[in-house]
């Protein structure tokens, strides 16, 4: 009997240490995506910083939402959200992809993988602090990849105005006479009269020229 009573309360253990703990402001119908905790405003304490895609409207897209929240009384209330993109929910083999999320010297470390089809793979990665009372980009990097030519790489730092533009071949593919850009790396100084806010920032739409640079840097 004992054994028996163990194998019945088994289950219901299992099932409630992998119940949802989601936030109450966060629908149920919602799927989490990502998550990362760490120090955000330099207190000392941890905040919390979740992705969650949304259920599907009736024109069959979601959302895909970024939240940062901050602990009260235990409990994490909502700090920020911003939507990231607005996705077709049958997209393949189109698709825009988290590949990590965390915290790291105060800071949000987004990075996203977006395949637009073809031979085209763009690789973004934004960073995001809290100062000024608010929220603002301080560094990107961008790689646009064309699978049998290569990448171009733009690097971006907000703060110190340092921006980096590189090619990387890929070696080109078989039967393919498609002459690639030689490997190279050059460096330009920027001034940026203001940050970029999070709440501002379209993901994927964002461009700079700066003189003495012939490429379109996106970020």
């Amino acid at each position: 009997m004992k054994y028996l009573l163990l194998l019945i309360l088994l289950p219901i253990a299992v099932h409630a240490q992998t119940a949802d703990t989601r936030p109450p402001f966060i629908p149920a119908g919602y799927q989490k995506i990502a998550e990362a905790a760490g120090d955000l405003d330099k207190d000392g304490k941890d905040e919390l910083v979740l992705v969650y895609d949304t259920e599907p409207d009736k024109n069959d897209d979601f959302e895909r939402i970024l939240y940062i929240c901050r602990y009260t009384d235990g409990k994490p209330g909502l700090w920020r959200k911003k939507v990231l993109s607005v996705l077709p929910a049958h997209s393949m083999p189109q698709y825009t992809r988290l590949q990590d999320l965390k915290i790291r010297r105060n800071c949000i470390i987004l990075k996203q993988e977006e395949f637009p089809g073809g031979r085209n793979l763009t690789l973004y990665t934004h960073i995001f602090r809290f100062q000024q009372n608010d929220w603002y980009l301080i560094g990107s990097k961008t790689s646009l990849n064309t699978n049998c030519y290569g990448a171009q790489i733009s690097e971006v730092n907000f703060s110190t105005g340092d921006v980096v533009v590189a090619f990387e071949p890929d070696g080109g593919c078989d039967g393919e006479d498609n002459p690639q850009p030689a490997k190279s790396r050059r460096q330009y100084k920027h001034t940026f009269t203001t940050l970029p806010l999070l709440d501002q920032l379209k993901f994927g739409e964002n461009s700079l020229k700066i003189p003495g640079c012939k490429e379109t840097i996106y970020y």
